[in-house]
């Protein structure tokens, strides 16, 4: 996880050492070795980052036979992506994209197995050297070079994987060559279906020529063989029968994980593999469709609202509409779409207000659809109905914070006298959460210990404070705040917003702020004396 949101309260000083710089690549160049510069781009919407990255890659063996597996050693110098927040014991799994030439083209993928790792704060993150295999291809012969083209780190950070993918977009070159040589075994051969697929649904594969008894794992890659990532698939039923055939489904990760495009999905049974091209396609052809079990009927009338081709895993919004097109907040209900894009929900009917009821998807206007309701009185009738579409756009925001003022200021100590305690109070901070989404979030703090003009030293957890945090008005969620602790090192909570499975997001604005209390060492060095305090939200 990288890039993390930060920002500093100083005490009694101005701000200083927030953000550290990357290293020089190191040493010089070694067969194998290269050291392109690459362009990271940062999870969470945290930005960019570009500069050089040592790369050194050893394969084996130096001849194999078509369709044979080479294995690769990876070692990489530090990257330019840092990171706003140190985080310990961090799942993580590496990968690397070569690009052959010579007797084979297209993009094999070296994929470490899963490490945890310290991530520090404001360095360049240098990832601890891994290993991993990858095919030939069935048909070359002759000499394959490979050059490094990207790098994929994925991180398991808050119940959710973050990628940080770097690519090579300048220098590079060859870090080595595989000579293919000999007689190959049958090749595997594998089909998708040719019609688009969903996310979150199974998809049915098959083929032959696969290896007896091997255990066959899915990816999905780009187009050309980079980027093959298993966590795409979020299962599988795949198994290979005693002539080779391959048969099951492989169930693709949800929407989020997977956007709409061109892929192609691989399975390797460990001694084979084959690709074949696959789309994916969240909202299947024709557009949103909602309809009403009922089209009238009296006030108190529960019908059910139904939709489809909508994207899976949406929360969707129904609500009725009054003749001026206002929805009326009390008929709101809320409803998850299924894997395949459709929903169906109960729908009371609160008001003889109603003319038509809405369902849009996330808040989003392009998604809103509405079909008309007559409330029965009993009487009259004609007239004729109406409908006017109205159209606006919404597009989400950021994660952002805001803070009232950089210093805080304890006042003066006179040692001997008293008790030693001074009192202040934390610049208010303003979290701002306009992503409309339903992840939250949380704002912690670290404290260096303080230090004196004359060399003096206070530890850090002198320093105690109380957080407070608070809702402003119209913000959807309740903040949590931070329990009484001594500050220090470690990151110690001061609000947080935990995610609300019963809301389709939380969001909007809130305020946090906390009373601190100093405790002076009866023995201490006269002087004037500051310290950091670092705020990171994410």
């Amino acid at each position: 996880m990288t890039g993390l949101l930060a920002a500093c309260f100083v005490m009694s000083l101005s701000c200083a050492g927030a953000t550290a710089q990357a290293a020089p690549p190191a040493g010089g160049q070694a067969a194998g070795t290269v050291t392109p510069t690459v362009h990271c781009t940062l999870p969470a919407g945290q930005g960019e980052a570009t500069g050089p990255q040592q790369m050194t890659v050893e394969l084996s063996p130096a001849v194999v036979a078509p369709g044979g597996k080479v294995h690769a050693k990876v070692t990489l110098g530090p990257s330019p992506a840092t990171s706003g927040l140190a985080l310990d014991d961090v799942p993580t799994i590496p990968s690397l994209d070569l690009v052959m030439s010579g007797a084979a083209t297209g993009t094999v993928t070296v994929r470490g197995a899963e490490f945890t790792m310290d991530i520090p704060a404001g360095t360049p993150i240098e990832l601890p050297p891994y290993e991993g295999d990858f095919l030939v291809p069935a048909d070359a012969s002759g000499d394959i070079s490979f050059a490094p083209v990207r790098t994929l780190t994925q991180t398991k950070v808050l119940g959710s994987v973050f990628e940080t993918p770097c690519d090579v977009v300048d220098g590079g070159g060859s870090i080595g060559t595989v000579t293919v040589e000999g007689t190959g075994s049958e090749p595997a051969t594998l089909s998708a279906p040719a019609d688009p697929v969903r996310p979150n649904t199974a998809v049915t594969l098959g083929g032959s020529g696969w290896t007896p008894g091997g255990t066959p794992v899915p990816s999905l890659c780009a187009v050309g063989g980079g980027g093959c990532d298993p966590l795409k698939f979020s299962g599988n039923t795949l198994a290979i029968g005693g002539d080779g055939t391959l048969n099951g489904t492989a169930t693709l990760a949800e929407a989020g994980a997977v956007p709409d495009g061109a892929y192609e999905v691989k399975v390797n049974d460990g001694t084979k593999e084959a690709t074949a091209p696959l789309t994916v396609r969240a909202v299947a052809a024709g557009d949103r469709e909602i309809s009403l079990s009922a089209s009238s009927g009296p006030v108190g009338s529960v019908i059910t609202v139904s939709g489809k081709n909508y994207n899976p895993d949406r929360w969707i919004n129904v609500l009725g509409l009054d003749a001026k097109g206002t929805g009326l907040d009390d008929s709101a209900v809320y409803v998850k779409s299924g894997p395949d894009g459709t929903f169906a929900v109960e729908f009371t009917v609160v008001s003889d207000a109603v003319v038509a009821v809405q369902a849009d998807e996330g808040n989003d206007p392009a998604t809103v659809r509405t079909a008309p309701f007559t409330v029965s009185t009993g009487g009259g009738g004609g007239g004729g109905s109406a409908d006017q579409k109205l159209n606006t756009s919404v597009r989400a925001g950021t994660l952002s914070m805001v803070q009232d003022g950089d210093t805080v200021d304890f006042g003066t100590t006179v040692l001997g006298t008293g008790s030693g305690v001074q009192r202040s109070r934390l610049n208010r901070v303003e979290v701002e959460d306009a992503r409309g989404v339903d992840s939250g979030w949380s704002l912690t703090a670290t404290l260096t210990g303080f230090t004196g003009t004359d060399g003096g030293t206070i530890p850090a957890d002198a320093v105690r404070w109380t957080p407070r945090c608070t809702a402003q008005s119209g913000s959807v969620g309740v903040p949590v705040a931070g329990s009484p602790a001594a500050l220090g090192s470690g990151a110690a909570s001061l609000c947080r917003m935990d995610p609300d499975g019963s809301r389709p997001f939380t969001g909007g604005r809130f305020d946090a702020d906390a009373d601190l209390t100093l405790t002076v060492p009866g023995f201490t060095r006269p002087g004037d004396y500051s310290a950091t305090l670092t705020l990171t939200l994410l």
